[in-house]
């Protein structure tokens, strides 16, 4: 095994594979260098391959959510998106009080544009882990896109209370703010966050844009300066100039 491990470190994925396979013979009912092996043969684009390996786990470990999730990820990486998520199904209904098994079902769906069925797995991976921050983010996300702003707001206020650090639980209550027109509410959140991390510049432009839309030209363009300042892109320098542009042609 530290062979392999040695050779997953240096990209030497193929090799890492040839050690995982002898491990795996000399330990058949062990699920770890199973584990290893798929891992390394994933990291190969070797899919089927990798498929075979954690498809031994599965019946090594018949209530383990991990392989059969895995499994999922070898289908998505090959961009067949039924089939990973007829695994993350299995996974769920092997082990069904896993919040990673609903979680990874739930976020896939969101990202796959099927937020109705997101919401139910995020929902369940919540009740049985509450204190994941990503679980409640996700949450908040698949609510807003199946049209329940309302819901969507508990879920970024619940995961807020429970990680008041969160960047993206406060980014994503500020879009959903936004786009409740309570330009307020957003802008007080973004103050949040830039007093969090004072160097993120997208929260200075987030800023920026609601200033302006508050009639705060001067408070606007003073964020765009920050973002521009902490930034490390032109294109937070280019937002500066192009918003002095807009007020020196009277678009304040």
């Amino acid at each position: 095994m530290a062979d392999g491990r040695r050779a997953m470190n240096r990209g030497r994925f193929e090799e890492a594979a040839r050690h995982f396979t002898l491990a795996a013979a000399e330990r058949p009912d062990d699920p770890q260098p199973w584990l290893a092996l798929g891992r390394a043969e994933m990291a190969a684009e070797r899919y089927p391959r990798a498929r075979e390996a954690f498809t031994r786990i599965t019946r090594l470990r018949p209530h383990a959510a991990l392989p059969r999730v895995l499994i999922g990820h070898t289908w998505e990486l090959q961009r067949r998106y039924d089939e990973a998520l007829i695994a993350y199904r299995h996974a769920v209904e092997v082990a069904p009080r896993s919040a990673y098994a609903h979680r990874v079902m739930g976020t896939r769906l969101l990202r796959w544009g099927r937020p109705a069925l997101a919401h139910a797995a995020l929902e369940r991976a919540t009740e049985l882990d509450p204190d994941h921050a990503e679980t409640w983010n996700a949450l908040g996300m698949a609510r807003y896109h199946a049209e329940d702003p309302e819901g969507a707001e508990r879920a970024f206020r619940e995961g807020l209370r429970r990680h008041p650090q969160h960047t993206p639980l406060r980014l994503g209550l500020a879009a959903l703010l936004v786009n409740a027109h309570r330009f307020e509410e957003a802008l007080a959140v973004y103050d949040e966050v830039v007093a969090a991390r004072p160097a993120f510049a997208p929260a200075h432009v987030g800023r920026g844009l609601l200033l302006h839309e508050l009639g705060r030209p001067d408070e606007a363009e003073a964020a765009f300066e920050e973002a521009a300042r902490v930034g490390r892109s032109a294109r937070y320098r280019e937002r500066l100039e192009a918003y002095r542009a807009l007020r020196a042609r009277g678009g304040d």
